[in-house]
């Protein structure tokens, strides 16, 4: 190989069997987000170079060939593939919703069996896993003794795994904790910050790959659980691979459990497969619970108490054209919408708070058509009524785009026309273009949106962002725009 690492990485790009080993990893692993980012798959191929006696690019691909997906050195490559940026208590806002709304009615649901399992899919080095493991301790400790609770950790990357359980983290991974949470929940070791053994009790880590594992597996433990956090993981994952993960995480849901995923992860199907719930500054997703069937006479019997939704208003589902099968409606599903104080504590993923409740449940078919028009109508009043208000064309496209319906680039396009430094919109059209497969118009608004970010102080909140703050949307572009092209 060269001895200058730029003209290395530039070889290992042109190499003709570049694109062949790119797509076979991408395959494997489902890292789409690696799909127009050469120049970072290049320099992570030269990072395992030589490889033994392997020097070229083809013969790194024999050589990952011929042992496959479960090797050493295929493991190897993914761990340098794999991102690990991640810190305890990270978006405050669903830990602060599964405290107030998801836990307690799973506690309420499982009082029988006492059972609580909780899955952290996409872990990276485990500062999720342990947070929940704090959380349940600090606030529901009294509900939970005498509980079997089960909380596991899953990552293809084995390297992170490593470190999760170690459970001893620099100041980076505790930025933003309290003193008293620090002293509370860890010991100080050298310059590293470790997890008291009382919050490790209850969580376990294990290699296991969202896209090629089977879901639900039992035999893993993967299965019934119910909370799965999958946030920022589907991101760097093509729109079939999501779509395929999505379904299969709903399997490994039990009946009324719930899914937490991150701000930029919510789309049409999550709205087929859960419903949403919305809390200040955070959106859950809920299985929904299927009644049980009566023996006597073949019918669905109405849902027990402690299957019953929490008692806060979930959104109205929001259908995606041809939903497989139409969820039972509840009372609860037919309430009005919460209301958010104001904008900065309104999910990301919301429209605006304007959907009338429903006093008596309708026909499925008509439900859903009626919840999508309600939205829709919604909105587009909204933009009839205030058309130089960039926020109201910016939620349009929100709600345009988790249907499948209208046109969410063009809405966009006129918040940002509206507000050139209406920096989520410039995020979300980037995300629009990316699943569309318009990669070079992504890149250049991903690019815009940084550049609009310039000068603002980490901790300041993003308009619109539900919470988010300036520093962590740094982060989330940083990740999209790491070895960008040209």
């Amino acid at each position: 190989m060269m001895a200058n690492p730029a003209a290395t990485i530039e070889a290992i790009r042109r190499d003709p069997h570049f694109p062949r080993l790119k797509a076979m990893v991408i395959d494997a692993t489902g890292l789409a987000y690696y799909a127009d980012k050469d120049a970072a798959f290049a320099e992570r191929i030269n990072r395992r170079l030589p490889f033994g006696t392997v020097t070229t690019v083809a013969g790194y691909l024999a050589a990952l060939e011929a042992e496959g997906p479960g090797g050493a050195e295929y493991q190897g490559l993914i761990n340098e593939l794999a991102v690990g940026e991640t810190f305890f208590f990270r978006y405050i806002e669903q830990f602060d919703a599964l405290r107030a709304v998801a836990i307690p009615e799973c506690i309420r649901r499982n009082q029988s069996s006492r059972l609580l399992r909780i899955w952290s899919a996409g872990c990276s080095i485990g500062p999720e896993a342990y947070t929940i493991e704090i959380l349940l301790k600090q606030h529901f400790a009294s509900q939970l003794e005498g509980w079997q609770v089960h909380i596991v950790g899953t990552d293809i990357n084995n390297a992170f795994l490593e470190q999760a359980r170690r459970a001893a983290y620099g100041d980076w991974a505790v930025r933003g904790l309290s003193p008293d949470t620090l002293e509370a929940c860890f010991d100080r070791q050298d310059r590293l910050w470790s997890v008291k053994p009382k919050y490790r009790q209850w969580t376990t880590f294990m290699p296991f790959n969202l896209v090629e594992g089977a879901i639900p597996s039992y035999p893993h433990g993967i299965g019934h659980f119910d909370i799965i956090l999958c946030r920022n993981v589907m991101i760097y994952f093509d729109e079939a691979t999501r779509h395929r993960l999505l379904g299969n995480l709903h399997n490994a849901l039990a009946d009324g459990g719930w899914l937490v995923v991150g701000h930029a992860e919510a789309g049409p199907q999550m709205n087929e497969l859960f419903i949403p719930v919305s809390v200040p500054g955070a959106t859950l997703y809920r299985k929904q619970a299927e009644p049980p069937v009566t023996a006597a006479v073949g019918r669905k019997a109405a849902p027990s108490p402690a299957a019953a939704a929490p008692p806060l208003a979930p959104a109205p589902r929001r259908a995606a054209k041809a939903p497989a099968k139409p969820a039972p409606r509840s009372a609860a599903d037919a309430a009005s919408v919460s209301q958010s104080a104001g904008p900065q504590s309104r999910s990301p993923a919301s429209p605006p708070s304007a959907f009338p409740p429903s006093g008596v449940p309708a026909p499925p078919d008509a439900a859903e058509t009626g919840e999508r028009s309600s939205q829709l109508e919604a909105c587009l009043a909204r933009v009839e009524a205030q058309r130089l208000d960039p926020a109201a064309h910016y939620q349009l496209g929100l709600v345009e785009e988790e249907l499948g319906v209208g046109d969410p680039v063009a809405a966009f396009k006129r918040a940002l026309y509206l507000d050139p430094r209406f920096v989520l919109a410039d995020y979300h059209l980037a995300l629009a273009y990316w699943r569309r497969g318009r990669l070079v118009p992504a890149q250049r608004h991903f690019r815009n949106a940084r550049e609009a970010l310039e000068n603002r102080a980490d901790g300041e909140a993003v308009t619109e962002g539900g919470g988010l703050t300036v520093q962590e949307l740094r982060g989330m572009l940083d990740l999209w725009l790491t070895g960008e092209e040209g």
